[in-house]
C-alpha cells in the first residue's frame, strides 16, 4: 500500500576517479509523492531544489531531470558545501517534505572499494561494521583497550594452538590464545602506556 506521507532523500557521493582534485560528486534528489498528486509541482520543486548547482561562466549544465518521477541530479566539482545542501534541504522542507539528507562515504584505504551509506556530514560517524570512520571493517586494524595503540594485523595459518598477541607498548593482551592463525601486529600508531601507578 502505497504511503501518504511526502519524503525527499538526496544523496551525495563522490564521483568519478578517485585521483582527480577536487573529485566531483553527485547530488541525487528523489521525492516519493506520497499526497502529491501534481506532477508539475513535484517537478518545480526537485528543479528549484538543484538551483544552487546550476552550471557558471559558461560551463555546461550537468543536471538531469526526470519531472514525472520527481527526480533530478546534479554534479558539482569537489564535495558540496555545507550552505549549498542546506539550501537544498530548506527548499525541499518549504515544500513540505520530510527529507533525508545522506551520503556515500568509501572506505580510505588504498585499492579497497567498499563504502557505506551514512548520514550528511556526519564525519565521525563510524558505519556498522568498520574499524573507524574512516576504515572499513575488511583491514584487520585492531586498537588497544589499555593504552590505544593501533595495530595492523597479518595471520598465517597454524596447525597447533597459536600464542595469544599482546601490545608492545603497554603489554595489554590483544588476542588472547591465538586459535588456528599466527597473528603479527604491526604498530601504526603508538598510544601512551600506563604510568606504573596504574599497572
Amino acid at each position: 500500500m502505497a504511503s501518504n506521507l511526502s519524503t525527499a532523500t538526496a544523496t551525495i557521493e563522490p564521483a568519478g576517479r578517485r585521483a582527480k582534485s577536487p573529485r566531483d560528486h553527485s547530488i541525487t534528489v528523489v521525492i516519493n509523492p506520497g499526497a502529491i498528486a501534481d506532477k508539475s509541482q513535484l517537478a518545480a520543486t526537485v528543479r528549484k531544489s538543484l538551483e544552487g548547482f546550476a552550471p557558471i561562466g559558461g560551463e555546461p549544465d550537468r543536471r538531469r531531470f526526470l519531472d514525472a518521477a520527481g527526480e533530478g541530479s546534479a554534479i558539482c566539482a569537489g564535495k558540496p558545501s555545507v550552505d549549498a545542501v542546506d539550501r537544498l534541504r530548506a527548499v525541499l522542507a518549504g515544500a513540505g517534505l520530510r527529507v533525508t539528507l545522506r551520503e556515500r562515504r568509501e572506505c580510505g584505504e588504498p585499492g579497497c572499494t567498499r563504502d557505506s551509506m551514512v548520514g550528511w556530514n556526519r564525519v565521525f560517524d563510524v558505519p556498522v561494521g568498520w574499524y573507524s570512520n574512516v576504515i572499513c571493517g575488511k583491514h584487520n586494524y585492531r586498537t588497544c583497550a589499555t593504552c590505544g595503540s593501533v595495530f595492523l594485523l597479518t595471520s598465517t595459518n597454524s596447525t597447533g594452538q597459536a600464542p595469544s598477541v599482546r601490545c608492545e607498548v603497554c603489554g595489554a593482551g590483544i588476542i588472547a590464545w591465538g586459535g588456528s592463525k599466527i597473528w603479527n601486529a604491526e604498530l601504526v600508531k603508538r598510544g601512551r602506556a600506563p604510568s606504573a601507578s596504574q599497572h
